[in-house]
């Protein structure tokens, strides 16, 4: 069976794929800052910053899942923290790039996350699709873009099958984002975040993880695709559905975007702004989504 190298394994969509591919009969192995062979999953030396990786992981891979990037929300957009976010996708690709270059032998697929993100942090009518171009001016549609370019090089350069998944909130238990949402709409809490009205793409964790197979698995499968799920909703609608399936009360005021900014400056952008984004090139590909709907994705969630 052919054995799935993957990069930032030990995140919440990594885990959870790792599983899947497990039960699906498939090898394993991660590249993780600790080499340890005799885990569970076994672990591979890497360390993009000082340009260290273990070359046996990649001459063992058929197929590589790159996921790795440090975390969107953790914390302020800093400067620095900016830096973290772009280099930890950018840098990590061009490593996986040039160290493949040279091999003699190499995966036969390259499967690489992005976001909807690279459509832009602003709210419109339109429904974007993976033919629109990036949004200008705009950190989180910068690095998305350079993202996918630094990802494309393996198909340009190497031949190597190319595939690209632009993700949208992960529904999951395993979401801090989601966690807390959850939480307050608990306590009674819940509100739209804002105005409400920004739309707000979003994909249950089972079907991400189960497109991620869907592109090793289908040779034809290759270039961007939108993994967010077919209904589109806003972001009171969200919040709404969220209260309904933990049968709390939806009456708490709207969140302030001030508020949100105050907090999360530029990152709010992410929560304020949203667009829609369509799922119809995936579903035109045969995928048929385990949770279509939101009220099903959050229900499995809970």
């Amino acid at each position: 069976m052919k054995t799935i190298l993957i990069t930032g394994g030990s995140g919440m969509i990594g885990r959870r794929l790792s599983e899947v591919l497990f039960e699906k009969g498939y090898n394993v192995i991660w590249l993780s800052r600790k080499r340890d062979l005799n885990a569970e999953i076994p672990q591979y030396h890497w360390n993009y910053q000082k340009n260290e990786i273990d070359k046996e992981a990649l001459e063992k891979a058929n197929v590589i899942i790159h996921l790795a990037g440090s975390n969107l929300g953790k914390r302020v957009w800093t400067p620095h923290k900016k830096q973290m976010i772009l280099e930890s996708r950018v840098q990590t690709t061009k490593q996986l790039l040039g160290t493949t270059m040279f091999m003699s032998k190499r995966p036969e697929a390259f499967i690489s996350a992005s976001a909807v993100g690279y459509y832009g942090m602003h709210t419109s009518d339109k429904i974007y699709t993976e033919e629109d171009q990036p949004a200008q001016n705009d950190f989180l549609s910068t690095t998305c873009k350079e993202w996918e370019n630094a990802a494309n090089h393996f198909q340009e350069d190497l031949g190597i099958r190319t595939v690209i998944l632009r993700t949208a909130f992960v529904i999951s238990s395993e979401n801090e984002g989601f966690e807390k949402m959850k939480t307050l709409t608990r306590f009674g809490l819940g509100a739209p975040l804002g105005t409400g009205n920004q739309y707000m793409s979003w994909i249950q964790l089972e079907d991400l993880c189960n497109l991620y197979v869907k592109a090793v698995e289908n040779s034809h499968m290759r270039g961007v695709y939108n993994a967010v799920a077919p209904q589109q909703v806003t972001n009171a609608q969200f919040m709404k559905a969220l209260a309904k399936e933990t049968h709390r009360p939806f009456i708490f005021p709207k969140i302030p975007a001030f508020m949100i900014r105050f907090f999360l400056r530029e990152a709010a952008g992410m929560i304020l702004e949203g667009s829609r984004v369509s799922a119809q090139k995936i579903l035109t590909d045969g995928y048929q989504f385990c949770y279509p709907t939101v009220n099903e994705a959050i229900r499995e969630s809970l």
